[in-house]
């Protein structure tokens, strides 16, 4: 059982969001561009009326994770919960940890290239590539699971 009011909020959020795909896809679209009305999330996401879009937003607003301003615009406020850890949100970005790490190895492979003597620079680009090539498979297999 939970002790803490920030645990239960995360598991409230994990339930009704992150596991309710079309809630979690509307989230990810409002994080994403910003000021939203119902007709623009009902239009963008293909869902079936503009209602059920207003019930997901409205849903979102109770969690707290959307605020609603006095034209009825709906903005996202970010929170990190569920699949959403394993992200950095920039801007109109969702960019997966992984590909941060996949960059440092890159780095590491031109390092060695140009600084490593010739026995240390063949294991360290080896080294470098297995690393680079691990972070590149999960940065994928992240993009893979969002909405």
């Amino acid at each position: 059982m939970p002790s803490d009011e920030g645990e239960v909020a995360e598991s409230v959020l994990e339930r009704e969001v992150a596991g309710e795909y079309t809630t979690f896809k509307v989230y990810l679209y409002v994080i994403r561009i910003g000021d939203v009305s119902p007709r623009e999330v009902y239009h963008k996401l293909g869902l079936s009326s503009p209602s059920l879009a207003l019930h997901h937003l409205e849903k979102l607003e109770k969690l707290g994770l959307v605020s609603r301003d006095e034209h009825g615009k709906y903005r996202g406020v970010r929170r990190k919960f569920g699949v959403l850890r394993f992200f950095i949100v920039t801007g109109r970005w969702l960019v997966p940890r992984t590909f941060f790490y996949m960059m440092f190895y890159v780095l590491v492979a031109f390092g060695s290239v140009l600084l490593l003597p010739s026995g240390a620079k063949e294991a360290a680009l080896i080294l470098s590539l297995v690393g680079f090539v691990t972070n590149f498979a999960e940065t994928l297999e992240f993009y893979r699971i969002l909405p």
